[in-house]
């Protein structure tokens, strides 16, 4: 690595090793099952499911994400990037649950009944149903939940992180040394993989722990958390000026690389710089020019 990636990754790591550490905390004071809760008291649906599945989401991602820092130490960037796509796909999830309230109703009977065990899935046409047949849910995908901003950068991005998921023979470079042998001990991309896990993670994390109303352990808590957020925006923002030109000087020194490429990877880091501003939660963001 150059002496500039260098210091991007030990900053990169710090961020995570800062969210780690925060969201720890919140999920062992914060996180409870407030939907399954009142089902135990009363059975019947109610809308603190909502609450069930965004800490859910976050308890999950927070395990994947002290997994990612594990991967990352031993420069296993490709599998990090497989793990970065389920976090995408939890806060995308949840996010859309959260602003579409129509889905309550549903979302909670569809609790119910796998709270009772009175399902069965139908993997043929993608639909939960009771044990009678009966329709319980459709199953939505990840390309479904995307709001907002979130459009802007989704197809190309949610695309590069499910291409080192398969048996994809296109990123078969990222396995071959330069005597065409393969190995396992190429650190690809280290500054980018690190860019899109703190990308993701921050997303979930501004639109669940950064919110009006969450019970913090403390006041002090709560305010390194909004801090956190702060500063990670304002540290993706800066970088991904320079990822942009990056990518500009790239196209000029090589020539022979299929332009396409190099404009669909500024039109995905421009959209994720401008989806940066959209609030998500209760951070104001006046210092996002």
């Amino acid at each position: 690595m150059t002496e500039d990636q260098e210091l991007y990754v030990k900053e990169l790591n710090k961020l995570i090793n800062q969210f780690i550490l925060r969201s720890k905390k919140f999920v062992e004071w914060s996180a409870y099952s407030y939907g399954a809760a009142d089902l135990f008291r009363q059975s019947e649906p109610n809308n603190k499911f909502t609450y069930d599945h965004e800490y859910f989401n976050f308890t999950k991602s927070t395990k994947t994400l002290i997994s990612i820092r594990n991967l990352l130490k031993v420069n296993h960037n490709e599998d990090v990037l497989i793990l970065v796509r389920s976090i995408f796909e939890n806060y995308l999830s949840s996010r859309y649950l959260n602003e579409n309230e129509e889905d309550f109703n549903e979302l909670t009977l569809v609790n119910l009944k796998l709270f009772n065990k009175e399902y069965i899935y139908d993997r043929k046409e993608n639909l939960v149903k009771d044990r009678n047949g009966n329709l319980i849910a459709e199953r939505l995908n990840a390309s479904d939940f995307k709001l907002g901003e979130d459009k802007k950068y989704y197809s190309l991005f949610y695309d590069l992180l499910s291409s080192v998921g398969h048996s994809n023979f296109g990123i078969s470079n990222f396995y071959i040394d330069d005597s065409l042998g393969f190995t396992i001990d190429k650190n690809n991309y280290p500054v980018i993989t690190r860019f899109f896990v703190l990308f993701v993670f921050t997303k979930l994390f501004e639109h669940i722990v950064t919110v009006e109303g969450e019970d913090f352990y403390n006041f002090k808590e709560e305010k390194l958390c909004y801090e956190l957020v702060q500063e990670s925006l304002i540290y993706q923002d800066k970088l991904l000026i320079h990822l942009i030109d990056a990518v500009t000087k790239d196209t000029v020194n090589n020539p022979d690389k299929p332009n396409y490429f190099y404009k669909k990877m500024k039109e995905m880091f421009k959209a994720m710089r401008k989806s940066l501003r959209e609030e998500l939660g209760s951070v104001k963001k006046e210092f996002l020019s």
